[in-house]
C-alpha cells in the first residue's frame, strides 16, 4: 500500500512538473498577445481623447438660437458694429459691477458664458470659484455707441 502511495505521489509530481514546463514555454506567446492588446488599447485611448476634445470644441462653439445676427443685430450693423454678439459680450464682461453677488474667500467675480436673447436681453453666468449664479440683463445702445445694462433677474447658488 505504501508503494502504491509513493508511486501515485511521484506520478502526480511528474505530471505537475510537465505542466509547468508547458506553461513556461507558452509565456513568450502570452506576452506577445498582451503587448498587442495593450498597443491596441492605447490607440483606442488616443482616438477617444481626440473625439472627446472635438466634442468639447463643438459644444463650446455652439450656435446661439436666441439671437439672429441679420434680424436682431440689424440695428447694430447699421451703426457699423460688424459683430453685435461679440460687442455686447465684451461690454458686459467689463461691467463686473453688475454681478449681484459678492466674491468670497478672496475670489474675484467674473462672467463666464454669455448669450444674447434677442435684441434687448442677455443671459450670463458668473462665478468666483465658490459662488456662482446667473442673471438676465436688459441692454440698450445709446447715441455714443455705448451699451447700458440693467439687471432684470438673478439666481445665485453656493
Amino acid at each position: 500500500m505504501r508503494k502504491i502511495s509513493i508511486l501515485l505521489i511521484v506520478g502526480f509530481l511528474a505530471l505537475s512538473c510537465k505542466d509547468d514546463v508547458t506553461k513556461s514555454e507558452n509565456l513568450p506567446d502570452i506576452k506577445a498577445q498582451l503587448t498587442l492588446k495593450n498597443d491596441s488599447l492605447e490607440k483606442e485611448i488616443v482616438l477617444l481623447k481626440n473625439l472627446n476634445d472635438s466634442l468639447i470644441t463643438t459644444n463650446q462653439s455652439a450656435e446661439n438660437n436666441w439671437f439672429d445676427k441679420d434680424f436682431n443685430g440689424a440695428y447694430f450693423t447699421r451703426l457699423g458694429i460688424a459683430n453685435p454678439e461679440e460687442f455686447v459680450e465684451k461690454a458686459l464682461k467689463k461691467r463686473t459691477d453688475l454681478i449681484p453677488s459678492d466674491a468670497v474667500l478672496g475670489g474675484t467675480m467674473s462672467f463666464g458664458k454669455i448669450q444674447l436673447l434677442g435684441n434687448r436681453w442677455v443671459i450670463a453666468d458668473y462665478s468666483d470659484g465658490h459662488i456662482q449664479g446667473r442673471s438676465i440683463y436688459e441692454y440698450r445702445l445709446n447715441d455714443k455707441k455705448e451699451l447700458t445694462f440693467k439687471v432684470l433677474a438673478s439666481n445665485d447658488t453656493e
